[in-house]
């Protein structure tokens, strides 16, 4: 017998037997795949960078992901953005169309002046659900 009838002679006990369709397995995962990206929502950052002040009690913010930063200088930063106290109301009004659960969350700087706080906090108040939270960095 040469090599090319041996390499073509199936053997005589059903050869299929130990092959697995991973066709509808692939499906399935793609299909779960598609689920969560279409569901899954996206955190905006704010785009600066900042030095958080650090706390010795936090607590988890629930629902937090209409985020401002406001840096050293007390200017607002919002999705990348450099935007004025006035802007922000309508800012978070349409975050919190895409999400109406979202809650308000507030990045400061540790040299960051309370009164640019302050007066941020007051002009989303509208829109507030539950006090906003303030962003820190645990003591270590």
């Amino acid at each position: 017998m040469s090599m090319r009838d041996q390499a073509t002679r199936r053997p005589k006990s059903g050869g299929d037997e130990g092959q697995i369709d991973l066709t509808p397995m692939l499906d399935v995962v793609f299909i779960m795949l598609i689920f969560f990206i279409v569901t899954s929502s996206f955190v905006k950052e704010p785009g600066v960078e900042i030095f958080k002040p650090q706390a010795t009690t936090t607590e988890a913010c629930e629902r937090g992901t209409i985020i401002f930063a406001v840096d050293d200088r007390g200017d607002i930063y919002y999705n990348k953005n450099k935007v004025p106290l006035d802007r922000a109301l309508r800012l978070a009004e349409a975050a919190k169309k895409d999400a109406p659960q979202a809650n308000v969350v507030v990045q400061v700087d540790r040299e960051t002046p309370a009164f640019a706080v302050e007066e941020l906090i007051d002009a989303v108040r509208p829109i507030l659900s539950a006090p906003p939270c303030i962003s820190t960095d645990d003591e270590v």
